[in-house]
């Protein structure tokens, strides 16, 4: 049985990406030990409980230290000590059990690895969930220092996934040996007919960057819509808040990814906002986009955004700038329409089955891996 290192700097429970790349490879065959981040304490009990019919053949060690964000330049300090404990483990498991490929995701998980992956002749698959440059406060003397780290990992692994056919302009001025385009669509058989809880859902990071901080505060004064929000970051105390106020706001904290799916499917509306003006929002293919396709939902993007002209040209639901008086102007125009959600949910479930469907990516990488590592 071969034996699949997973890295991955997030709790990995609530990571729909990593979840569902893992599920693919162990319903494969493959063992996966997975290295994560165990970021808000709760991370490995939750892997294994999301995990457990493959308890057998999935392995979880977690980097123990909590922490709320991203591990960018501004925590140099913790970011070398992950890579730290990811060349350790790695070494360690080589040792011990043997490792046929590494799965690193981003460079903060691929740094560490790479050289000594290339000694033991490992086959490195570089998942670049988030290029870096575009997506971290890189200062700017260290900014083409980074890339080029990046672009020499690229350039190194013998197989290099991106999320959309966009991303490939980000990694333009690399020379990889093969790109595979994996969508983050979600894994969605069929739609089940629920009763509509919320007019809205917002299942994810709770960051900067998605117009979450200006929604919240506009929250009270649009008290009568009913939301349903799931997730961690910098706003957690703000959810809280709001859920303690008002009757309206559902608040859940951090969720594995079957509950966000369920959420979302209780909702008329869901979202896919990102700030327009970060290089990498304008690359973007975020889960909520492919969520509301899969669900059939109708969803509320940002002009330039470059899902914008999908939504657009299949009308999928309504484009805004980033605004939380126009996002809450969308909510109300949709939930007031049921027939044109009605036709919104059937265009979306159809572009979803011909383009994105989940068993067509997982097939893809399937096939790349047992081309490269076999079984």
């Amino acid at each position: 049985m071969k034996i699949i290192a997973y890295i991955r700097s997030s709790n990995i429970y609530d990571d729909s990406r990593a979840t569902k790349e893992i599920t693919a490879l162990l319903d494969e065959g493959y063992k996966v030990v997975v290295l994560g981040w165990n970021r808000d304490g709760k991370a490995e009990k939750k892997s294994k409980e999301l995990f457990s019919k493959y308890q057998q053949r999935v392995i979880f060690q977690f980097f123990p230290v909590e922490v709320i964000g991203g591990i960018g330049i501004k925590n140099v300090k913790i970011l070398f000590l992950w890579m730290n404990w990811i060349r350790k483990t790695i070494k360690m498991l080589f040792t011990k059990h043997g490792v046929h490929a590494i799965h690193a995701c981003n460079l903060d998980s691929a740094l560490s690895v790479w050289n000594y992956g290339k000694k033991k002749r490992i086959k490195l698959i570089y998942d670049i969930f988030d290029y870096y440059i575009d997506s971290h406060n890189i200062p700017n003397f260290l900014h083409d220092f980074i890339e080029k780290l990046e672009i020499n990992i690229i350039n190194k692994a013998d197989l290099t996934i991106i999320c959309t056919e966009e991303r490939r302009e980000q990694i333009s001025k690399s020379n990889p040996k093969e790109v595979l385009v994996i969508h983050n669509s979600p894994d969605v058989i069929g739609i089940t007919e629920v009763a509509e809880k919320y007019d809205y859902a917002y299942c994810g990071s709770l960051f900067s960057g998605r117009l979450l901080q200006e929604i919240f505060q506009k929250y009270p004064s649009n008290s009568d819509l009913n939301f349903g929000i799931a997730g961690y970051g910098e706003y957690e105390g703000v959810a809280h808040l709001l859920k303690e106020r008002y009757k309206g706001f559902s608040y859940f904290g951090a969720i594995p990814y079957n509950e966000v799916l369920r959420i979302e499917n209780e909702a008329k509306v869901i979202s896919a906002i990102y700030e327009p003006n970060i290089r990498n929002h304008r690359l973007c293919a975020p889960n909520k986009f492919y969520e509301a396709l899969a669900l059939g939902k109708p969803v509320i993007v940002c002009k330039g955004t470059g899902i914008d002209k999908i939504v657009e040209k299949y009308d999928l639901g309504v484009v805004i700038n980033y605004d939380a008086d126009e996002f809450y102007a969308a909510v109300r125009l949709l939930i007031r329409d049921e027939d044109k959600r009605c036709e919104i949910g059937l265009r979306a479930r159809k572009l979803y089955e011909n383009e994105y469907r989940w068993q067509v990516m997982k097939d893809r990488l399937i096939c790349s891996y047992d081309r490269l590592v076999g079984k």
